[in-house]
């Protein structure tokens, strides 16, 4: 299903209204969870809280320009068909009440005013969005100056070179506070950048790995707050495992631990990876030549962190991957088990602050732990269901989507970015202020994974040893040659010459 979001008049029309006026491996949706329940913009508008000023505005640089009122058109995954996961960021059609669209009809309306340009936003069904974007780049359509895939798709559009250098494109400028500084770092390859997360989308903050906590569970069995060891910097794997040794009950008295019971650990597939990310390592690393590199087979501690990990997930005591239960696994098992009060900590993305805005039990959120005091910095994946900007070779203008892109971003960071910290989620949905100091912490600590963007085989290897409690080294051994194949291949597309 295709739907065009904005056209011309539609446009003119909007602008002629006071504001107050207006009342996805493969191209499937497949984000580690990805249920039918709604996003934060099909809450009720009733928010009325407007974001505190951040103190600063955000200006970039950028010189006065007329763009006579031409279309400047996003090529995003709006659609309803991608879910929770759909792009709700970069365009909407007026003013509604909740926060997040007013914050973007609000940067959106004041670049208009200031360059003359209108906005619109194409969205293609979920399963097309590669097959679209390819097609207007090979025949050379001018009509989208951005494309805004998942991270999954968008390594696949670079590996057939049709993403533009972004090194190379006047007037952005990534070192600025509103692209993320670890997203330049992470997916830059040969030390060029192809496609960047920032604060122009909340999508990529709602993909973001955090530890879900029940907070009712965490006072029924009489234990310490995690925001206590983070505090003290002692919040590890040891600690979190430790704290779920006393919170597994066998509620239905049969002496085995499952989806009837209260579980501590409420787990799932993509945490055999996600946890080695979160105990400081990427799943594929890179050389001093800036270019990805398979090193995890040679790191004894590697080793240890998936036997750990492994042991932990498997143990049917402390651990339930909702994956485990055919068709009953989708995750909505385990958000019923949370909201039940029969889990204690949830590791999973940070959108389920927001799926879970009906529980009545108060929750939390901590980042994920460190695996040891050794590990200096906490590190959340972002998982790769989010939002990434690139812009497609046939853009009509490459210099002028550097442009606003570059407009939109610095006004987001002085709009929409407040909105999401201080009023949609910290307002709106956490419980605790310590959940809301623990937001900094979480998004301010993030990691991007190549291996999300290219799928060069490391993701499944580590997941086959944590999952099957295979040895690493063995496993290792068996796929190093296949995953450096798949990273020549992909090194010698990236880097030849045009």
């Amino acid at each position: 299903m295709m739907k065009k979001s904005l056209c011309l008049l539609l446009s003119l029309l909007l602008l002629a209204i006071p504001l107050a006026g207006c009342s996805e491996g493969g191209e499937t949706n497949t984000d580690a969870s990805t249920p039918d329940a709604g996003t934060a913009q099909d809450a009720a508008p009733t928010q009325t809280d407007e974001p505190e000023e951040t103190g600063e505005s955000f200006d970039p640089s950028l010189p006065e320009k007329d763009f006579d009122g031409r279309t400047f058109t996003f090529f995003t995954k709006a659609n309803s068909s991608w879910s929770d996961w759909a792009e709700s960021s970069i365009w909407t059609e007026g003013m509604t009440g909740e926060v997040l669209n007013d914050a973007v009809f609000e940067r959106n309306d004041f670049i208009s005013d200031q360059y003359n340009v209108l906005f619109a936003e194409y969205a293609p069904s979920s399963g097309s969005f590669t097959s679209e974007a390819e097609a207007a780049v090979t025949a050379g359509d001018t009509t989208y100056d951005v494309l805004m895939p998942p991270l999954n798709l968008a390594g696949g559009l670079l590996k057939k070179g049709y993403l533009v250098k972004l090194d190379d494109v006047e007037y952005l400028d990534m070192t600025k506070a509103w692209w993320d500084a670890r997203s330049v770092d992470d997916l830059s390859i040969a030390h060029q950048h192809y496609m960047l997360s920032g604060d122009l989308s909340t999508l990529n903050n709602d993909a973001t790995w955090c530890t879900m906590i029940n907070l009712q569970l965490i006072d029924d069995f009489g234990l310490e707050k995690p925001y206590t060891f983070v505090k003290n910097d002692t919040w590890t794997f040891d600690t979190y495992k430790s704290l779920c040794e006393t919170a597994s009950v066998d509620l239905d008295g049969d002496g085995d631990y499952d989806s009837d019971d209260s579980i501590a650990n409420l787990t799932q597939n993509e945490n055999a990876t996600a946890m080695l990310v979160t105990f400081g390592y990427h799943l594929i690393d890179k050389d001093e030549n800036d270019l990805p590199v398979f090193t995890l087979g040679s790191n004894e501690r590697v080793d240890s962190i998936l036997r750990d990990v492994s042991e932990f997930m498997l143990d049917k005591r402390l651990s339930l991957n909702y994956h485990q239960y055919g068709h009953l696994g989708y995750h909505l098992l385990t958000t019923k088990m949370f909201q039940e009060n029969h889990g204690l900590f949830w590791i999973t993305n940070l959108q389920m602050v927001i799926r879970l805005r009906e529980m009545e039990t108060d929750f939390g959120i901590a980042p994920c732990p460190k695996y040891d005091e050794q590990q200096k910095n906490y590190q959340n994946v972002v998982w790769f269901v989010g939002s990434y900007a690139s812009i497609p070779i046939s853009a009509g203008n490459v210099d002028e989507s550097g442009f606003l892109l570059e407009a939109l971003s610095a006004k987001s960071r002085e709009i929409l970015r407040p909105a999401y910290y201080e009023v949609a989620l910290s307002m709106k949905y956490l419980r605790d202020q310590e959940s809301v100091e623990m937001l900094d912490l979480i998004i301010g600590n993030r990691a991007y994974e190549l291996e999300h963007a290219f799928s060069f085989g490391a993701s499944s290897a580590v997941e086959g040893i944590v999952l099957n409690g295979t040895d690493p080294a063995s496993a290792f051994a068996k796929q190093e040659k296949m995953i450096n194949k798949m990273i020549e291949k992909a090194v010698a597309n990236l880097t030849a010459e045009p």
